[in-house]
């Protein structure tokens, strides 16, 4: 009779629980705001084709100053527009980072304002510096106009520590 009471005193406590603390009908699993790493990323893509270089950069006006900038760093880099895709994301704009690498098949990726969760990846990148994740390079800096603002303070080891090894002493590999 005490085994009876007490596994019923159990049932009604685990009930309790389920009732207070998870009711698995009602929870999201994935959230919506999710869907779009499941998306057509063609939209994103326009004149893109597989290149070794892929740059993420936060999306900004044509023919502004964070347009001449970023060119000035491409051509500082010795790279031709054969080598390099340039994908511009808004602020919180998400992208599917595995769709990216299968349509653009990049060896580097050169984040300029762009998070890593907004390609759906939970990384923490260093600064500045090349770092190694999913057999690529990644080399995540500063918004282009952080950079203007900043100045040299960040532009100095951005090209010191990350854009000249990779991309003009190619320490990491020819791509």
């Amino acid at each position: 009779m005490r085994q009876r009471n007490n596994f019923f005193r159990y049932l009604h406590r685990m009930s309790n629980y389920m009732n207070e603390y998870v009711n698995i009908i009602k929870s999201d699993i994935v959230l919506p705001q999710y869907d779009v790493l499941w998306e057509d990323i063609g939209s994103l893509l326009p004149g893109c084709h597989p290149k070794p270089v892929l740059v993420l950069v936060k999306r900004f006006a044509d023919n502004s100053q964070e347009a001449a900038q970023l060119q000035k760093m491409l051509d500082g880099c010795k790279l031709t527009e054969t080598q390099y895709n340039v994908v511009q994301l808004g602020d919180g704009q998400q992208a599917a980072w595995h769709k990216l690498r299968e349509e653009l098949q990049p060896k580097i990726i050169f984040m300029i304002g762009v998070m890593p969760a907004q390609l759906g990846i939970s990384a923490m990148f260093q600064l500045n510096v090349p770092n190694r994740f999913g057999d690529c390079i990644w080399l995540p800096t500063l918004s282009l106009s952080e950079l203007n603002r900043i100045g040299d303070d960040v532009k100095k080891p951005l090209w010191n520590n990350g854009m000249q090894p990779i991309f003009v002493s190619k320490a990491y590999g020819d791509f």
